[in-house]
């Protein structure tokens, strides 16, 4: 089949990083992918450096205004069997897309939007979400999209997860003198605060623990810093920075514990890819995490705003051998692969291709 992945984004995250996992995966399995991305985005970039085919779309100034149907004269050309769209905000352009090639649109919403709108989400003849929080979510409030949606979660290839290194944080400046380790993966509006006003409690029992701040964000470090400052725990918060792709199965298998106290995770990548390298999650029961955490094995869950903090302490008291936790986490990886996810989209576009 012939595929456009559609997605104009102007930055990068794990709604990306998901689609370019699926594009190569297809690739693979012998599919025609071409991505339709912004013009000079890192979308662009990062496909076009995996060898992948884009479409460029230029999304700002006098030249927007012809570019949706210039790539549409492009798909009609290319003859596109799906044009799957990773973002709703891109569904008018997949419409179009779609209409000059005679092909359905998907939809995969990848996050719970706050006002979902209706005649966007209309636009799609098959809507995916990436957990049932998502869906139900969304539906809750459009009741007319109730059995229109799919759930198809996300999936990671396990294979590149094994051989992790536990010992990636021995040689860092400020980690390295320290344990145990909990780490926070992802942009600063997703409860670190929290997690480090939780800091001086922990301490108290754990002198040496380290909270390890996984991602960059420039406009919410300063705000962090002064918290940890004001709660006297300063050397306890070590800012890692954005960690390159290849490396971060070795600093989530660093860790003692994967934590979050953010409330609306669509679906939680980052707690999947934890528990493939042994490393279990601690969070709240809310958004997408409840589809993952579904043993003992993988962690703890508690209701938001009760016991974030006493589970942690919990876990790291009651940590079984490392070996035994790890092997009971990558059991509950295994329940999202690649290969599983991969199938489900290709059965969809298979499905809507013979209806079309």
């Amino acid at each position: 089949m012939r595929i456009a992945l559609v997605n104009t984004t102007r930055g990068w995250g794990g709604a990306e990083e998901q689609m370019l996992v699926l594009a190569r995966e297809l690739a693979k399995r012998g599919e025609a992918i071409t991505v339709v991305a912004r013009r000079g985005s890192p979308v662009m970039a990062r496909f076009e450096a995996a060898g992948q085919r884009v479409l460029a779309v230029t999304r700002k100034g006098a030249g927007a205004v012809f570019a949706p149907f210039a790539a549409a004269a492009e798909a009609r050309a290319q003859g596109f069997d799906i044009i799957h769209s990773h973002r709703d905000h891109d569904l008018p352009l997949g419409k179009l897309l779609a209409l000059c090639c005679g092909a359905p649109l998907v939809l995969t919403q990848h996050c719970r939007p706050n006002k979902p709108y209706a005649p966007a989400y209309g636009l799609a003849d098959r809507l995916v979400a990436v957990s049932s929080y998502i869906a139900c979510g969304i539906t809750q409030k459009l009741p007319g999209l109730s059995g229109r949606f799919e759930v198809i979660v996300n999936g990671i290839d396990l294979e590149l997860f094994s051989g992790a290194d536990s010992g990636y944080w021995c040689a860092h400046p400020e980690a390295g003198r320290r344990g145990p380790l909990i780490g926070v993966v992802g942009a600063f509006y997703k409860g670190q605060e929290e997690l480090v006003a939780a800091l001086p409690s922990l301490l108290e029992e754990f002198p040496r623990l380290a909270l390890i701040l996984i991602g960059e964000d420039a406009s919410r470090r300063d705000k962090l810093q002064e918290l940890a400052r004001h709660k006297g725990v300063a050397e306890a918060v070590v800012f890692a920075g954005r960690i390159p792709r290849e490396q971060m199965k070795h600093a989530l298998a660093g860790l003692d514990l994967n934590a979050s106290a953010f409330c609306n995770e669509g679906f939680g990548l980052s707690v999947v890819e934890g528990l493939a390298v042994g490393t279990p999650f601690v969070g709240y029961k809310t958004g997408g995490y409840p589809e993952i955490v579904t043993t003992v094995a993988a962690g703890r869950l508690v209701e938001p705003g009760q016991g974030l903090e006493e589970a942690i302490a919990a876990l790291l008291r009651e940590r079984q051998p490392r070996e035994e936790t790890a092997e009971a986490c990558r059991q509950v990886a295994e329940e999202f692969s690649l290969c599983r996810m991969v199938d489900a989209y290709q059965k969809l576009y298979q499905s809507l291709k013979e209806r079309a």
